[in-house]
Order: structure tokens, then C-alpha cells, then sequence
């Protein structure tokens, strides 16, 4: 469990870190690259959000303290602007190749900012309960990604119907795989609860945060899933936690 201080890197840190900075590096290479090579640019945008908001998510609170996390963000900074020296458009091309269709850079950078305020706010709201912050960030990265994956090439096939450019057949992959995303999060962290004895309030947080992806509008899905999904399981399944347990 990461202490919510800075102190000494322990050796697990250092490992953590370096496995999360290539992990980083490599996924937005390649998203680069496939950008570079006429890939969509939403297929390049979601694997750095599956890839990134995992890796994020399973080893934020295995860091001794937050030492770590901030070494892992140092390493990715040298490597990007090692590779930013050989390459001034660097940064402005990474931003393209992440944007949306008909979205601006700035749009684009105010997603993630926006995205990492949402996951600041939820893990030390709740730090007390590790799955929560987990479950949020899966919301995001399976959730949320799911959404558009198949929404894109297959939504409106069978129904016709569309909320907010939303299809159904897209909400509903953003329900299925929210709900993957709180079971997997409770058997991780959450041991002691009986996932069959919970499916019902499971079902009802991953609508919540299916509702807030329908209504959502351009990047603000970042921000308001991870708290809609983060308060939704702090009423449903852990009402007694207490908030900002620092």
C-alpha cells in the first residue's frame, strides 16, 4: 500500500517505475506509428488508454511511497525529451496522433489533464480503499475504450437509435466491460467481498457510469466517469468508508 508521503526508493519502486516508463514509451511509439501510417487516430487513442490506464491501475498502490510514482514520471520525461531533442515536432505530432476527429490539440491535452485530475481526486478521496481508485481507472481504460471500439465500426448496425453520436450497441460495450472492470477490481483488493452477493449494486454503478459516457460531451468522459464510477461504488458497496482518509 503506497504511503501518501516521499521518502526512500525502495528497490520494488525503481522496478515499478522503470516497468511503467517503457511501458509508456513503447505504447506511444507505437501509436505514433500507426498514426504515421494512416491508422484512425481513435484505434491509436485507445490502445494508449487500455495500455497506460492498466498498467496505472495495478501498480500505483504496490509503490512503497510516492517516491515511486514520481521517479516513473521522471524516467518517461527524460526519454520524451531525449527523443523531443531529435524530433522538435515531437510533441505537437504525439498530441495529433491522440486527438479525436475534428479536435483541436489543446482539446486533446485538456482530456488527459482533465483525465489525471479525476484520478488525483478519486485516489485521495478514497485512498482507503484501493479498488475503488481501480475501478475508476478501468472505467476509463476498458470501459470507456470499449465503448468506441465497438461503437465505431459496429454501432448502429442494429439499432438505429442515437444519443449525444452515441450508439447503443457502444453504451451497452461501455456497461459490460465497466462491470469487468468492478469485479475485477473487488477480487483483486476486495477479497473479503462475495462478488455474487454484490451483482446487483455491481449492475447499478457500471449504468451510473454508462449514463455519464452517454451524456458526457467531447473529452469531458474522461473526467466524469472516474467520479461518477468512484462515488457510485462509495454509496453502493462501501457506504461507511470514510472520505479523504489522510
Amino acid at each position: 500500500m503506497v504511503d501518501l508521503v516521499v521518502g526512500d526508493l525502495m528497490p520494488l519502486d525503481i522496478l515499478l517505475a522503470a516497468i511503467t516508463a517503457f511501458c509508456a514509451a513503447v505504447v506511444l511509439a507505437l501509436a505514433f506509428y500507426l498514426s504515421k501510417r494512416g491508422v484512425p487516430r481513435w484505434q491509436s487513442r485507445k490502445m494508449v488508454h487500455i495500455s497506460m490506464g492498466t498498467v496505472i491501475a495495478f501498480t500505483i498502490f504496490n509503490y512503497d511511497n510516492l517516491t515511486g510514482p514520481i521517479f516513473a514520471a521522471g524516467l518517461f520525461m527524460i526519454v520524451l525529451m531525449y527523443a523531443w531533442a531529435h524530433n522538435s515536432k515531437l510533441i505537437t505530432d504525439l498530441l495529433s496522433a491522440g486527438s479525436r476527429d475534428g479536435e483541436t490539440r489543446l482539446n486533446t491535452f485538456a482530456s488527459g489533464f482533465m483525465g489525471v485530475l479525476s484520478f488525483a481526486i478519486v485516489f485521495l478521496v478514497f485512498y482507503s480503499r484501493p479498488e475503488i481508485f481501480v475501478a475508476a481507472i478501468l472505467a476509463v481504460a476498458w470501459g470507456d475504450a470499449a465503448g468506441e471500439v465497438v461503437g465505431g465500426p459496429f454501432g448502429g448496425r442494429v439499432i438505429k437509435q442515437r444519443f449525444h453520436n452515441k450508439s447503443v450497441e457502444g453504451s451497452l460495450a461501455v456497461l459490460v466491460f465497466t462491470t469487468l472492470s468492478i469485479v475485477v477490481s473487488l477480487l483483486t483488493y476486495s477479497p473479503d467481498t462475495n462478488i455474487a452477493l454484490v451483482i446487483p449494486q455491481i449492475l447499478l454503478v457500471a449504468l451510473a457510469a454508462s449514463i455519464a459516457e452517454i451524456l458526457s460531451i467531447g473529452w469531458t468522459d474522461n473526467f466524469l466517469i472516474p467520479m461518477v464510477t468512484a462515488l457510485a461504488m462509495w454509496l453502493l458497496l462501501f457506504p461507511s468508508v470514510p472520505l479523504f482518509p489522510l
